[in-house]
């Protein structure tokens, strides 16, 4: 081997090896440090308090053993999860091929086959969890509500506040830990939490709505294009709220005061509000922080969000779309 090949390869490998520690720490889940008793107080005024669980309570619920319950991670990386639980990520419950553009709902059937996968039951609490940004756990929440699930909680802070909690990480669920069940949905009701395009489109202008752009500042202003969507821009009239605000630095969700302060203008609207962000992941947070958190009931998370609209928008050239559209370049 002659000395240009051998620098190519050790070129190759020092690339390979800073990539993987690259990679490393933008998985590495971050310990977030969060008082318990703060923790509980906050949730304990929240609308739906039912709806959310902290670490030591979800760790008491699993020393105990005495409810069913099974525990789903919604990340890319299961480095670091809860022991025993189960750990998805966006294409095995939003990754259907029944569109021409990703990120739309699974179907009910395939939605049925994953729970029954994982033993769950009509009767199963199910509590969602994500690491470092919890906005993957409110898309699958949304999901399973979508499915008609009664008992669902999701993990306040994550996996972050699970080891911030001094929990440890250990090893992810496996197909067969659990009996095997024939799950089937209670409902399937996605226009009870769902804006389809149509809607969306009336509700442009129109005095009764309230459309949320829950994305960063850079797509909204038509800055930046995330990966998957068709070009730039934002629904025309879309009051900006990125999701992030409702989050403190820890990752937990901030207190009801402060929620209501952020939202103080939707909350005195009384008007039906539609959240969207990139693929409806974003928005499905901010989704839950007004259901779930502030009791605000006229909310739907438009699932199709900015991947769809840019598609009829750019790709199809849907003149309804393009003339519904800010900071767009057609």
């Amino acid at each position: 081997m002659n000395k240009k090949a051998m620098i190519s390869i050790a070129t190759v490998l020092v690339l390979a090896i800073a990539g993987f520690f690259v990679y490393k720490s933008m998985t590495a889940v971050k310990v977030a440090d969060v008082n318990l008793t703060e923790q509980q107080q906050k949730i304990s005024e929240y609308k739906h308090p039912e709806s959310i669980i902290t670490p030591e309570e979800l760790n008491a619920l699993l020393v105990d053993g005495k409810e069913d319950i099974v525990v789903i991670g919604t990340m890319k990386s299961a480095d670091q999860v809860i022991d025993g639980s189960y750990v998805v990520w966006r294409d095995n419950y939003s990754g259907t091929d029944a569109f021409p553009y990703g990120g739309m709902i699974n179907t009910k059937e395939e939605l049925e086959a994953m729970l029954s996968e994982f033993g769950v039951n009509q009767d199963t609490t199910i509590v969602t969890y994500a690491a470092n940004d919890q906005h993957d756990s409110a898309r699958l929440f949304w999901t399973f509500k979508v499915l008609g699930h009664e008992n669902v909680r999701l993990l306040d802070g994550g996996m972050n506040a699970w080891l911030g909690a001094g929990f440890e990480a250990g090893a992810v669920a496996k197909a067969g830990d659990r009996p095997a069940t024939e799950y089937k949905a209670a409902d399937y009701n996605v226009a009870k939490y769902d804006a389809s395009l149509d809607m969306v489109k009336q509700a442009v202008g129109n005095d009764d709505y309230i459309i949320l752009d829950t994305r960063s500042e850079s797509e909204e202003t038509g800055a930046d294009t995330k990966k998957g969507a068709f070009g730039p821009g934002k629904i025309k009239g879309a009051t900006f709220l990125e999701y992030k605000i409702a989050t403190k630095e820890n990752g937990t969700f901030k207190t009801k005061a402060e929620l209501e302060e952020i939202y103080k203008d939707v909350l005195s609207s009384d008007k039906e509000v539609i959240a969207y962000c990139q693929s409806g992941v974003r928005s499905a947070y901010t989704w839950f922080v007004l259901t779930q958190i502030l009791g605000y009931e006229d909310v739907l998370n438009y699932d199709g969000s900015w991947i769809e609209w840019s598609y009829y928008g750019y790709d199809q050239k849907d003149a309804s779309v393009k003339d519904l559209t800010e900071n767009g370049k057609f």
